[in-house]
């Protein structure tokens, strides 16, 4: 049995403490709450967090150095990224087993190419164990890229104070996350979509190039899924599309709702199932740059919600602003938090290691 523990000044933790905790359930981590100061977190229950007077205490118990470091580098990523402003030291204390591999990382190969739409390319993966990420809980994965051609060689490996130590170099790997489109775990494969629009960030330019035999490293799933519900209300732009059209086809047929899809124009539509009563509406920015328009919230004000929201729910995946003016809508409504799953998948003027540098506060409503 491995044990590390992490007593942080933090007197402000009280106040970020929902925050950090939805992340860490986000991220293959459930939480159980025991009162409003003690948390459980973990398959287990191996992470115990816990306030005490101007301080949180963390304690981690696992069999296994790759779980223990995996935990570590997950409550001290998480509550760095979340409370940011706050800037509580995470140290630790303890076992140390020195570095690991991600346990979840599995290295996927090219299988083969589909161009969806002139601006949508799907990339199918193959590996051998595809099956983990056949789940609706939990949509989006890390995906870590070479800058080569190929299956990258390095990959980075997890260490005792709870960090990631990267490769350098000629085996630097970029990383950006992604939803995972459709898994078919029979044939060992599963399918990412990526949008190819004008900006030129390293996984779009990945993707461009993408042909089979050409490896990622994946890391996941994490991040919310679909909510059950009977009245269903989807949202998003390129980026939140895979996520929309993988949902749509796991409604019960007697599902009723709305999808509402912001692209570019007609080019971009692709075909989707969605249950009859779940009408798919396509929202055009006509050669308005991403993030600019307003097309969906002002959709989402059209719609026609049941008198009762407790039977209803809302899945977003867009750009910062329309994230934020959407929930806000919904939260207005009288949705439960509990019903509520908005991404900002990406914020106009920002690339994701700057939005990591600046913390969640950089995506949050």
């Amino acid at each position: 049995m491995y044990e590390i523990t992490s007593r942080i000044a933090f007197p402000d933790a009280l106040s970020y403490f929902p925050a950090i905790l939805d992340a860490l359930a986000a991220h293959q981590l459930p939480v159980r709450r025991d009162g409003p100061r003690r948390a459980l977190a973990g398959p287990g229950g191996e992470v115990v967090l816990e306030i005490t007077q101007g301080r949180l205490d963390v304690i981690i118990r696992t069999d296994d150095a790759p779980t223990l470091n995996w935990m570590r580098y997950a409550v001290t990523a998480l509550i760095d990224f979340n409370a940011r402003d706050a800037a509580p030291r995470v140290d630790w204390q303890g076992d140390a087993p020195g570095e690991t591999l991600p346990p979840q990382l599995q290295i996927l190969t090219v299988q083969e190419t589909e161009q969806i739409t002139p601006r949508m390319k799907r990339i199918w993966f193959s590996g051998a164990d595809v099956a983990r990420y056949d789940t609706l809980d939990q949509l989006h994965s890390r995906l870590l890229l070479g800058r080569a051609r190929g299956v990258p060689r390095d990959w980075p490996v997890m260490n005792d104070a709870g960090r990631m130590r990267w490769p350098e170099g000629a085996a630097t790997l970029d990383t950006r996350v992604y939803t995972v489109r459709r898994v078919d775990a029979r044939a060992g494969r599963l399918a990412v979509d990526f949008h190819l629009g004008a900006h030129a960030g390293p996984a779009t330019a990945w993707a461009r190039q993408a042909a089979p035999g050409d490896g990622a490293g994946f890391i996941g799933p994490a991040a919310h899924g679909l909510v059950p519900a009977r009245f269903n209300v989807f949202a998003g732009d390129e980026t939140g599309l895979p996520g929309i059209a993988r949902c749509l086809e796991h409604l019960p047929p007697d599902t009723r709702g709305a999808a509402l899809i912001e692209v570019d124009g007609p080019a971009d539509h692709q075909p989707l199932a969605a249950p009859p009563g779940v009408a798919l509406h396509w929202l055009h920015r006509n050669g308005a740059a991403p993030g600019t328009s307003d097309v969906l919230a002002r959709a989402l004000g059209g719609i026609d919600w049941p008198d009762d929201p407790a039977d209803s729910a809302f899945w977003c995946g867009t750009e910062y602003a329309g994230f934020r003016a959407m929930r806000r809508q919904v939260r207005a409504l009288g949705l439960a938090p509990d019903r509520i799953v908005a991404f900002a998948h990406w914020r106009r003027g920002m690339s994701e290691p700057e939005i990591a540098t600046a913390g969640s506060s950089a995506i949050r409503d």
